[in-house]
């Protein structure tokens, strides 16, 4: 591979992984902001608060969906987003 092959190579890859890296960042913060909240926030709690952290609604379900599949959400009977036992702990 010559060189001008390898940099674009090398971008190409910083490039590709800027969003996994920013999408486990803010699985992390929005974990945090929720762990902080007493393990459980309302949909009236996440309305005021996430824009607030920068989130979108968009992005929000897409941590929230990747979490079900873990199985740290504890959707039994409540209006909101509640964490399982495992997604509590931390």
């Amino acid at each position: 591979m010559n060189f001008p092959a390898r940099i674009l190579a090398a971008a190409t890859l910083s490039l590709t992984a800027r969003p996994a890296i920013a999408a486990n960042d803010a699985s992390d913060k929005l974990l945090k902001l929720i762990r902080d909240n007493g393990c459980q926030m309302t949909a009236i709690e996440a309305g005021e608060t996430l824009p607030r952290h920068g989130f979108t609604p968009d992005q929000t379900r897409d941590i929230i969906r990747d979490w079900d599949k873990k199985g740290w959400l504890d959707g039994h009977g409540f209006a909101g987003i509640k964490l399982s036992a495992t997604g509590c702990k931390g």
